[in-house]
């Protein structure tokens, strides 16, 4: 019954939030049911609402566990939403205890948030522009939670839209496959779907308008905005995508079916699982009777958990001829035409070094590179292209100039992990006629980044770090703007806020802004966003994407998808 739903989610929720600028908000007659949110009242006065922890599916226990979502049923008592709603269950780093705010549960973690405007504009008579933003986390950890309340507020929703944050299935729980009917995966993808789904069906009693909806997310949360714009489950739902630092042509965002099912199997024989390879039954069923702090992943393996597959994610998305139900080439080509905002920041590969989860040398980067280039993915070549690619980034850099070699290292794992993916993204959505805004996000407070700062090599712009920016919200660090990060805060929001409104990050009928859509007869202009020079300019990540083109076309495995 809704009363033990309201209970037994309350036991999972940690903390408050309610000050002097929050209040509670009236009963709203929504058309999910009757709801009751937070009202955060602004410097001007007026006030936006926030209403937390929306059950928007099915609990996904029992017989709903390693199913697709199922919409939640209309309820009708006044549910209190005022805070967050629980993570999906995840293994909390050493950094993430203490950034995570809410508690984990399996049974309530499929709910959203939906932060609107509490008051009328001439400019859009059927309801605010929508964004809804998708988490990222290497589809693994964090939670809409981890990403801004009353900072939505302020920095997005003053701007007239309505921002929706949404949680998912992470981990086993959202990508595990057994890689045929019995389990296809990517549970986490269907569960966003549902999100959307609820957004369309529900969002215009939030003052919301369904017709004009944007999604956006950044690293895992870019990669399954894009993968989002090709499914035909969900391409519909949506009208504008931002693919921040992530996407699906990243070769962290996916791996065909026979990949990510030899994951999960090798997976259940580190659990103790002896059963048949081919025995697809058995291996859900395993799966599903262990204890959950068994399959709980973070970033980071359990310990003595190795796997066959390149990459070192986990469980992500999978070519499972269902959600994608062609060849994501092929997808992309019947992709409805629409207008896409993407890019990174400077320097990507700053922060999977401060992770302390990579060498910092050049030969142990390339250790990490023969996990990489490996035989699965380039035949008898890949010695020979494990070497190009180490001649490439290395050759002539003495072994003691460690400043230079560090600066290679960040450059090969940026590359490697976001850059070459977005610059493809950017090139092919151009080519398929999509109005395309290419950009790099250059510019970084050096007092910002907390304790990261004694983990990193230099100081620059880095993954994760553009998103304060947009969101109003630290994610590797707690933010405290100084005047030049307001004022960059103020830039970033503005063109996010006037793509969401206008399909143009230059705002209404500025057709010849300053940031020029992209022509994929110049595959490396971009723009350049900085404090005081934003410009478009012309060598995007210094054109080392041509190499990585080349390897490309050695790649026999991602033909397949």
């Amino acid at each position: 019954m809704l009363s033990d739903y309201i209970i037994s989610i309350n036991r999972f929720l940690m903390g408050g939030f309610l000050s002097k600028h929050h209040h509670l908000t009236a009963v709203h007659d929504a058309t999910c049911g009757p709801i009751k949110g937070v009202g955060y009242e602004q410097e001007d006065g007026s006030v936006v609402e926030g209403f937390l922890g929306i059950p928007y599916a099915e609990p996904p226990i029992g017989a709903l566990r390693f199913k697709k979502p199922v919409a939640h049923r209309k309820w009708t008592e006044p549910l209190d939403c005022v805070r967050f709603g629980p993570r999906s269950p995840q293994n909390d780093e050493l950094l993430g205890q203490f950034v995570n705010t809410v508690g984990k549960s399996e049974e309530h973690c499929l709910s959203l948030n939906v932060f609107t405007p509490k008051w009328e504009s001439n400019e859009w008579p059927d309801g605010f522009p929508v964004m809804v933003f998708i988490h990222g986390g290497g589809f693994a950890v964090h939670s809409s939670s981890n990403y801004g309340c009353a900072s939505i507020a302020r920095n997005l929703c003053t701007k007239d839209v309505v921002v929706v944050t949404i949680n998912y299935r992470l981990g086993v729980l959202g990508f595990f496959t057994t890689g045929d009917e019995v389990c296809r995966g990517n549970l986490g993808l269907w569960d966003q779907t549902a999100a959307l789904e609820w957004v369309q069906e529900n969002i215009q009693s939030f003052r919301g308008d369904p017709d004009n909806v944007t999604i956006f997310g950044q690293s895992a949360g870019g990669a399954s905005v894009d993968l989002l714009c090709l499914s035909p489950h969900s391409r519909g739902l949506f009208n504008r995508a931002i693919p921040m630092a992530g996407n699906g042509e990243c070769d962290f965002a996916m791996r065909t079916s026979e990949q990510q099912a030899q994951l999960s199997r090798e997976f259940a024989r580190y659990l103790g699982w002896e059963g048949d390879d081919n025995d697809s039954e058995d291996l859900l069923q395993f799966i599903d009777q262990q204890p959950l702090y068994k399959i709980e992943m973070g970033i980071n393996p359990k310990r003595g958990f190795k796997h066959s597959q390149a990459g070192s994610l986990y469980f992500v998305p999978n070519f499972d001829g269902d959600f994608f139900p062609k060849p994501l080439n092929q997808l992309r080509k019947e992709a409805p035409k629409m207008q896409i905002m993407t890019g990174t920041t400077k320097y990507e590969g700053l922060f999977f070094i401060a992770l302390g989860a990579l060498s910092k040398n050049p030969e142990g980067i390339k250790k990490f590179m023969g996990r990489i280039f490996k035989e699965c993915d380039y035949g008898e070549r890949a010695d020979d292209v494990l070497q190009m690619v180490y001649d490439f980034y290395f050759k002539g850099v003495h072994p003691k100039d460690h400043e230079k070699n560090m600066h290679q290292i960040v450059k090969f794992i940026g590359d490697y992990s976001i850059n070459y993916g977005t610059y493809r993204l950017a090139n092919i959505m151009t080519d398929l006629q999509h109005d395309v805004y290419f950009y790099q996000f250059d510019y970084h407070n050096s007092a910002g980044f907390g304790v990261f700062r004694w983990l990193l090599p230099f100081l620059g712009s880095t993954h994760c770090t553009e998103m304060r920016y947009v969101l109003g919200k630290g994610i590797i660090s707690k933010f405290r703007p100084n005047d030049n990060d307001k004022k960059m805060l103020h830039v970033m929001t503005t063109y996010f806020t006037n793509f969401a409104k206008y399909g143009n990050p230059n705002g209404e009928n500025q057709e010849t802004g300053e940031w020029q859509k992209h022509d994929s007869a110049h595959p490396f202009r971009h723009f350049k966003i900085d404090l005081d020079d934003s410009e478009m300019v012309e060598d995007y990540q210094e054109r080392r994407a041509e190499l990585w083109d080349k390897l490309r076309a050695l790649n026999v495995s991602r033909a397949q998808m």
